[in-house]
């Protein structure tokens, strides 16, 4: 019997981002034939998977993104930018097939934090994000990360947290280096700059590990301490280089698409018995306030930071953190079992309308 053809594709997202490639591509692996489509360079760990490379510019990448989708032969299809809506929905009316869109940003709050765009531009774009949302709810089916995310639209959909999938994550070290670390894109926004001079102030090394914004490059210097980039990494070289470190960092501003929502990394962090320093803001404290091993500080507030940097490198803080991980593990876990039964459901059902 032929295995069942998925294919998941992204024209914006990293090729290697953890929900896509580590927690949602090795959950449906096991339903069907998964062919996961990028921009270049790809993913690190192809893992037996059939990438199929979207090449040049954006436009080019969506142009290659609607040949792909048109194609004969896929069973299920799993979107995870809002841009590529409009092909899902053309996907969907021709091929009668199964479109799913991920939703993992609320891209209407992400328009304030979009430097590039004219001020007197955004209302616009926020009507449209809103527009591409409204028309996916009417055609495809949408699966969200978070629940905060149901507000954006009329109908309840399926919630996957975008917990961790700790299967691979090595286990906590009764020790750290002494070091602070940062995983995820290095942004104004995300609060690194912040991060890079808490870290100066406190006296301990950052290892940072992601992407940075290209307007920072080369302007992140920290004072009598090391920053050191790692670049881009895979999931689970980066919680490997995590497990060593002493405090994990989530710097976050507080803006409207991170006010509500809950940063992956720091259960990432806790994960892996390493103390947290993190921004408070409401998405962040309702998962976090009360548990050992987490200092929450105003954002933007680099000296309360720095003194909470120091406080979470030290040995008790560690011992409580790495005390604490198993549950953290069990608590927050990536649903595979819902996850996998979803897609599996939808390609059984194939030919069927989108949504409910």
């Amino acid at each position: 019997m032929t295995a069942p053809k998925i294919l998941v594709l992204t024209t914006v997202h990293h090729p290697d981002d953890t929900r896509i490639r580590e927690r949602l591509i090795r959950t449906i692996e096991h339903v069907g034939r998964v062919t996961y489509a990028t921009k270049e360079p790809g993913p690190a760990d192809l893992g037996g998977l059939e990438w199929a490379p979207l090449r040049r510019g954006r436009l080019r990448r969506n142009l290659g993104a609607a040949r792909l989708l048109l194609r004969r032969g896929w069973d299920l299809v799993v979107l995870h930018d809002p841009e590529t809506i409009p092909i899902g929905v053309l996907a969907r009316l021709v091929r009668r097939i199964p479109v799913v869109v991920d939703v993992h940003e609320d891209l209407a709050a992400q328009i304030s934090s979009k430097d590039w765009l004219p001020t007197w531009s955004r209302p616009l774009f926020r009507w449209l994000a809103r527009a591409l949302y409204w028309v996916a709810e009417q055609s495809l089916l949408l699966t969200l990360a978070e629940p905060g995310y149901q507000r954006l639209f009329k109908s309840v959909h399926p919630v996957f947290p975008n917990y961790p999938r700790s299967n691979h994550f090595p286990e906590p070290m009764d020790m750290g280096d002494g070091s602070a670390i940062y995983v995820g894109d290095m942004t104004r926004a995300r609060g690194i700059e912040e991060a890079v001079m808490a870290c100066g102030v406190a006296g301990v090394d950052l290892v940072a590990v992601g992407r940075i914004e290209q307007q920072l490059e080369g302007s992140l210097v920290l004072s009598a301490t090391d920053l050191t980039f790692t670049g881009p990494l895979p999931n689970p070289e980066a919680m490997r280089r995590v497990a060593s470190a002493s405090v994990g960092l989530s710097p976050l501003r507080d803006e409207p698409n991170y006010r509500h929502s809950l940063p992956t990394k720091t259960l990432e962090y806790l994960a892996l018995g390493v103390p947290v320093v993190a921004t408070d803001l409401p998405g962040t404290r309702s998962v976090l306030a009360g548990r050992e091993a987490v200092w929450m500080v105003p954002a933007g507030d680099v000296d309360a930071m720095a003194s909470a940097i120091i406080e979470a490198v030290q040995p008790d803080a560690k011992a409580a953190a790495v005390k604490q991980a198993r549950s953290i593990r069990a608590t927050f876990r990536w649903p595979e079992g819902e996850v996998r039964s979803f897609y599996a459901a939808l390609i059984s059902q194939k030919g069927t309308r989108g949504p409910s």
